[in-house]
């Protein structure tokens, strides 16, 4: 397969060299004044439908070239911030054509501050690439996810988190304004791709960096979505229904209303087709590599990851945000999220143990049922009206109320396939959350140039009341003539209160030219409280009670003063920084006398950032970090609610010593449409916290901790996307990279644990994506991991994926949709290798010439192939869950779009 992809890279490498000996069109743009204008965009249209050929910007000396131009009447268009579009005529009988000098008009209106051209796809601008939302096909019913997908050098993984340019999108803002208090998820899933006209990737300073001038190297990742002018001021949104076979149904609403003060949305969503967005997608979750199983819950069967996703699941959602403007740039924003998810299924489980020279093999059926109501309200106030001072408060508000039943009935067996020991277990929880925080910062630029200082305050609240029943019923070594019975009821309530506040407070002081003195200073105390009451009964044993009570405290403090030198120029960014951090904790059974520890360290910090010029950016940083040991990890108490899991601390924990190296490399060149980035990342822990694993003959199995050895974790992940010039087509090429070490300590016995991954893919999709959008490719992927005290159980996992989509309008109303993905994996330790067909299509029809009334029928997984498997590595055991799906359903449904004004005559695309 790397063969086949290197010989596609070839054949696009030639084809590029091909097509850039063809003619060209040049010319030079200048102001008013004669000063050459760099990043103006020229774009190359067709006369007669205004049809994009192709388009490029200005370098540094204001000159451009545009090569691939068909013999035609063509227009030539540039548009660059602050002046007025230039359009010029013109015939191209492909020779050369030097258009010379071009000067641009200043526009007497402020314009925002990225002006996009109505058929320029793309444009950069300092820190912000801006894609015309015009450029990139949708359909009428497309959500922003949808559309952000198209975009090249956006990715959106498969928990939701959005990635730009290699770096994680922190918050998603409309018309410059939060929306839903910025969270992607809910801003993706809930607004109409087709009422956007452009979309700007931010490279955003840090609040202090934009009230000073001076660049600190803080920056985030953001997205911004400009509405269409016809969205502004007037209410827009839609309304979705739909029906299926198999009593299958969803429906979706929102409505929004944004002026320049106001903004009013409101969304609503019920579907039973396990879908918690509007997307239709990943039927199909694995997990790969060492999973991180410090977490892990038995107790809860729906707690470990994708599984909770398992089965069928009934969702809705309601919502509601308002977002004021008193005055320039003091806003406030207020949102209230309500959400219900049940979830229910069965399942089956097979787990490969480990434990030295008694291994054993444990299989279950499972069945579950999930119920989640949640209550979200979020706030926000921001002033930034003043040239010397901004304020920011902010604050939540969380309620939640799960109730959990799940069944398990297992069965135990040896290497040599006897079965030992069956199981079965009933779990009931309900889990009440109340949670909440406020956070104030502020601001100050000071008289001299350069001098300013921040402080903030934070504080978190949260509260947790949960009941827990189990009953367990055991048979012992039932394939002899005299097998035991054993029956446990166990319930178990738990209180936990944790309160958290925070202090920061910085100072920066200029020195000499670019040179900059920094203090800060973080204070942060939590306090963790846990109220227990277990009663136990052993139902076999004459019903014998075991009852146990307690409350426990745990209170941690982390100081940190940190002493630095920034150095600031426009190419160049040095950060260094020495850290004295001063940690201390007291835990502890209440009643008892508490365990105290105080620590004290130096942590070197240092960043360098370089860009050297628009469009390229490279960072290193390096720091050390210091983990304590966490309250659950160092518990002095033993929590067997379940007879089979048995878990407790070990007080005697030091703490965790990190160090991290990361390298980012950003590269974008526009005029050959090539994107690059890479991070590559390095971590090494001393007195790494492991965790010491105890299985005896009953496979009952006791989990602990321990500081052991050393940790060590390297990722490197690339990607590589370039425009083939004269083909109309986009390739990207990405490459992810790990290996991890790790070990833990089985039955006395350390256990060292060494994963590797690696995986490539290969996209190919078309640019110009106003009618028809298409992309196809492949993904390979492979974990190896290996075990010091069981090699025959080393473990390999890999996995192939082909896909494919073509989305085509065929007529000004009809548009088709139709995905293929071909996923192969294979396992050298499970026997249920699969090979799975998902195919899906959709048909979407207009119903009126203004797209506002449309039909759609949806065909999900044809092939009817869709399983949900769940397979996880750990340091003692496998374990592959195969769940229960949807599998094959279809729907047919009605979209209305809520769109006041409503313009005849007038054709627009959406």
């Amino acid at each position: 397969m790397l063969k086949q992809n290197l010989q596609v890279v070839l054949f696009f490498l030639i084809s590029n060299c091909i097509y850039c000996q063809s003619a060209l069109i040049k010319g030079q743009v200048v102001d008013e004044q004669k000063n050459p204008l760099e990043f103006v965009s020229v774009a190359l249209l067709k006369q007669k439908d205004s049809t994009l050929i192709n388009y490029t910007i200005t370098d540094i000396k204001g000159d451009f070239s545009i090569t691939e131009a068909p013999k035609d009447s063509l227009l030539v268009q540039l548009s660059y911030m602050g002046f007025l579009t230039h359009t010029q005529n013109i015939v191209y009988n492909n020779t050369p054509l030097d258009l010379k000098i071009i000067t641009l008009k200043e526009s007497p209106n402020v314009l925002d501050a990225v002006t996009i051209s109505a058929v320029v796809p793309v444009q950069v601008k300092k820190d912000t690439i801006a894609f015309n939302a015009g450029s990139f096909k949708v359909n009428p019913d497309d959500n922003l996810e949808t559309l952000l997908k198209k975009l090249p050098g956006l990715e959106i993984e498969s928990d939701g988190k959005v990635v730009a340019q290699g770096n994680e999108v922190t918050k998603i803002y409309v018309d410059g304004k939060e929306f839903f208090g910025g969270d992607p998820a809910i801003v993706l899933k809930n607004l109409s791709a087709d009422a956007i006209a452009k979309i700007e990737v931010i490279d955003k300073q840090s609040e202090e960096s934009e009230l000073t001038g001076v660049d600190d190297g803080n920056k985030q990742m953001v997205i911004n979505f400009s509405l269409k002018k016809s969205k502004k001021n007037l209410g827009f949104g839609k309304f979705s229904a739909g029906m299926g076979l198999d009593k299958r149904y969803f429906s979706n609403l929102n409505y929004n209303k944004f002026n320049p003060k106001t903004q009013i949305s409101v969304i609503g969503k019920f579907n039973n087709i396990n879908i918690t967005g509007s997307n239709i997608q990943g039927f199909l979750e694995n997990a790969n590599g060492i999973a991180d199983e410090s977490d892990e819950n038995d107790d809860d069967f729906d707690k470990t990851g994708n599984r909770s996703l398992s089965g069928y699941l009934k969702t809705e959602v309601a919502g509601a945000h308002i977002g004021h403007e008193f005055k320039d740039k003091v806003a406030f924003n207020a949102d209230y999220f309500y959400n219900l998810s049940d979830n229910s299924g069965n399942s089956t489980s097979k787990r490969i143990s480990y434990v030295n020279a008694n291994n054993f093999n444990y299989e279950s059926e499972n069945a579950f049922d999930r119920v989640s109501k949640t209550h979200g309200l979020n706030f926000n106030y921001k002033d930034r009206a003043s040239s010397t001072n901004r304020l920011s408060i902010t604050g939540k508000v969380n309620t939640s109320n799960t109730i959990s039943n799940s069944g398990k009935d297992g069965e135990f067996s040896n290497e040599a396939g006897e079965l030992t020991t069956t199981n079965s277990q009933h779990l009931y929880n309900e889990n009440d959350r109340k949670a909440a925080n406020f956070n104030v910062d502020f601001y100050q630029k000071l008289k001299k140039s350069g001098r300013s200082f921040s402080t903030g305050f934070n504080t978190n609240l949260s509260k947790q009341d949960r009941i827990n029943e189990q009953n367990t019923f055991v048979t012992r070594n039932i394939h002899r003539d005299n097998p035991s019975e054993r029956e446990i009821r166990t319930s178990r309530d738990e209180t936990f209160n944790s309160n958290t506040f925070g202090f920061n407070f910085k100072y920066t002081e200029p020195l000499a030219k670019n040179h900059y003195f920094k203090l800060q200073s973080f204070l942060k105390s939590r306090n963790d409280k846990e109220d227990i009451y277990q009663l136990k009964n052993t139902v076999t044993n004459n019903n014998e009670e075991e009852l146990l009570t307690f409350k426990y405290k745990h209170l941690e403090n982390s100081f940190q003063t940190r002493f630095a030198h920034n150095y600031v120029t426009d190419k160049l960014n040095i950060f260094s920084a020495l850290e004295l951090q001063e940690l201390s904790r007291k835990f502890g059974i209440i009643e008892e006398n508490p365990i105290s520890r105080n620590l004290f360290f130096l942590n070197p910090i240092s960043t360098i950032q370089y860009k050297p010029k628009r469009g390229r950016k490279y960072r290193f940083s390096y720091r050390k970090a210091i983990r304590n040991p966490r309250w659950s990890e160092s518990s002095t108490v033993v929590n067997d609610l379940n007879p089979f899991y048995i878990r407790q601390g070990n007080p005697d924990l030091k703490a965790e010593k990190m160090d991290e190296l990361t390298l980012n490399a950003n590269i974008f060149n526009f005029k050959s449409s090539t994107t690059f980035f890479s991070r590559i990342q390095y971590q090494y822990s001393k007195n790494a916290i492991v965790q010491s694993i105890e299985i005896d003959d009953d496979f009952v199995r006791t989990r602990s901790f321990q500081n052991s050895g050393d940790r060590k974790r390297l990722t490197a992940n690339f990607s590589f996307s370039k425009k083939v010039k004269g083909l109309g087509v986009r390739y990207t090429l990405k490459n992810r990279n790990a290996y991890r070490t790790s070990n833990s300590i089985i039955n006395l016995q350390l256990n060292d644990v060494t994963s590797k991954d690696f995986m490539a893919s290969v996209l190919l999709e078309n640019t110009n994506k106003n009618v028809l959008d298409f992309k196809f490719g492949a993904d390979y992927s492979i974990n190896d991991t290996s075990f010091s005290l069981e090699e025959d159980l080393n473990r390999t996992y890999k996995k192939q994926q082909y896909f494919s989509m073509f989305d085509y309008d065929v007529s000004k109303k009809l548009s088709i949709n139709t995905q293929f993905d071909y996923i192969v994996f294979t396992d050298n330790q499970f026997s249920s290798d699969l090979s799975l067909p998902i195919w899906s299509a959709a048909f979407s029809y207009n119903l009126t010439k203004n797209k506002n009334n449309i039909c759609k029928l949806l065909l999900i997984d044809l092939l009817n192939k869709n399983v949900d498997v769940y397979r996880r590595s750990t340091t003692n055991y496998f374990e592959e869950t195969t769940s229960e799906s949807l599998g094959r359903y279809i729907i047919l449904s009605y979209t209305y779009r809520l769109n006041k004004n409503q313009s005849k005559g007038k054709k627009r695309r959406a």
